[in-house]
């Protein structure tokens, strides 16, 4: 299973490398100690060798073959356990006790040393040549095999420890060079559009880490200016095509007040006055959103009865809810004072209840619920219908989002509705979230701080 973290990620590397190199270390140890080993012994062969040539020197006796025949003492026989001589012939003349039965000369015909098997022992040989007689001498190899089983026994004992400590020392390292990666995530996630004026905070250190955040810096940097470019646009464009709307719905107005007016001119300035009030409503709603975004969303708080207003807004939601013959629900407390800005908060309030109206089935449902919950005062608009999509999310409360591109030239709206709610519901300290939304019920919940209400 891969690590989730970079942290894990780098300690599980930097084992498996630590792993590959010990492996690779421990083998090539235990090889050079074995050839150590075996060349020490080979050195000890050589030289009991040559206390043997001497010792042969002495017993060697003329037969009337003319070989050699040789004897040894018991005195002598621990001295050269594993030896065996043959004459000119390949006739045996000795061979050592403890090798039993077991052919040494013949077996391999090489000068280098080699080893055979003896019963459970394995043995090391060196073959010799003096005076027509060949002999070999043999040691045990046991010593070896020991030494280096012990080499693989304390191996194998702290070669976990080692990873173990190896892996944690992983962990500490990349814990200590991701902190500054984590400041940055943390700080760059309190960036946002009603911030930027934020930055990272600049590191000591020249390396990387210091080079990344000059280089975030400067992109926010960018940002910032792009926003507040985007910002002041919306913001003029939308105030400058105030005044032009407002005369052009007036002159429009004004026209339709002649009774000298035929049917079809007449009808034609009915739309173009709809035109206008829509358009309208539309540089209304960029030019609050775009004072959000500037932070200059202007609040004139009081202290009010959330309840009350909702009740005087339902009697508005009454008259848009009757011909699709929709049914108003409302679950609301005694009271529940707030202090905030009357006219933004219904604002937001009617944008949902207007959501819920027009996004809703013929003789569909709407409820509104209110309570106080952990200090807060929450309120509760759902209603029958389709539904959201599950994969709108947080797309909804986008500018200009609509929910089902299908049905937008049925439902009337312009996709600023749920914007605006939630920009002003966050003026306030609070936030719009969608609560719940399946084929059958869509709940939206508009949640503000109640602390400074009472």
């Amino acid at each position: 299973m891969r690590p989730r973290t970079l942290r894990g990620r780098i300690a599980l590397w930097s084992a498996a490398v630590a792993t590959a190199a010990l492996v690779l270390f421990g083998v090539a140890a235990a090889w050079n100690l074995r050839r150590e080993l075996v060349e020490n012994l080979d050195q000890q062969i050589q030289d009991e060798a040559a206390d043997f040539a001497a010792e042969m020197d002495e017993q060697q006796v003329q037969t009337s073959q003319g070989e050699k025949a040789m004897t040894f003492s018991s005195d002598d026989l621990p001295r050269f356990p594993f030896v065996e001589v043959r004459g000119a012939t390949q006739r045996l003349l000795y061979r050592a006790p403890a090798l039993g039965n077991l052919e040494v000369i013949p077996a391999v015909q090489s000068r280098r040393p080699y080893q055979l098997k003896a019963g459970d022992r394995l043995l090391r040989f060196a073959r010799f040549h003096r005076g027509g007689i060949t002999y070999a001498v043999g040691k045990d190899l046991d010593n070896v095999e020991e030494a280096l089983a012990g080499l693989l026994r304390s191996y194998f004992i702290a070669f976990p420890l080692v990873v173990i400590a190896i892996g944690v020392g992983g962990w500490w390292i990349a814990d200590r060079a991701v902190a500054p990666i984590t400041t940055i995530a943390v700080r760059a996630a309190n960036i946002s559009a009603s911030d930027l004026s934020q930055r990272l905070p600049d590191t000591p250190a020249q390396d990387e880490i210091g080079d990344l955040t000059l280089v975030l810096n400067a992109m926010f940097d960018r940002l910032q200016r792009s926003f507040e470019q985007v910002t002041r646009f919306t913001s003029n464009a939308s105030h400058e095509m105030k005044t032009p709307l407002t005369l052009m719905r007036a002159e429009v107005e004004n026209a339709l007040e002649s009774p000298a007016l035929a049917p079809e001119p007449r009808e034609l300035l009915e739309n173009l006055g709809e035109q206008c009030s829509r358009l309208s409503l539309i540089v209304d709603a960029l030019l609050l959103l775009s004072r959000a975004d500037d932070r200059r969303l202007a609040l004139e708080q009081t202290r009010f009865d959330l309840v009350r207003l909702v009740r005087e807004l339902m009697e508005d939601a009454e008259i848009l809810a009757e011909p699709a013959r929709l049914s108003l629900e409302c679950e609301l407390p005694n009271e529940i004072p707030v202090f905030a800005d009357r006219r933004l908060l219904a604002r937001a309030v009617m944008n949902l209840l207007d959501n819920a109206i027009k996004h809703n089935e013929t003789a569909g449902r709407v409820r509104v619920a209110a309570a106080r919950e952990n200090g807060q005062a929450v309120l509760r608009i759902g209603n029958t219908g389709r539904g959201l999509p599950r994969e709108t999310g947080e797309q909804i409360f986008e500018r200009f989002f609509r929910g089902d591109p299908s049905h937008s030239d049925e439902t009337p709206g312009h996709g600023l509705g749920l914007s605006i709610a939630r920009e002003i519901a966050r003026a306030h300290g609070g936030d719009v979230q969608l609560a719940h939304s399946d084929s059958k019920w869509t709940e939206f919940c508009l949640v503000l701080p109640i602390n400074s209400a009472s």
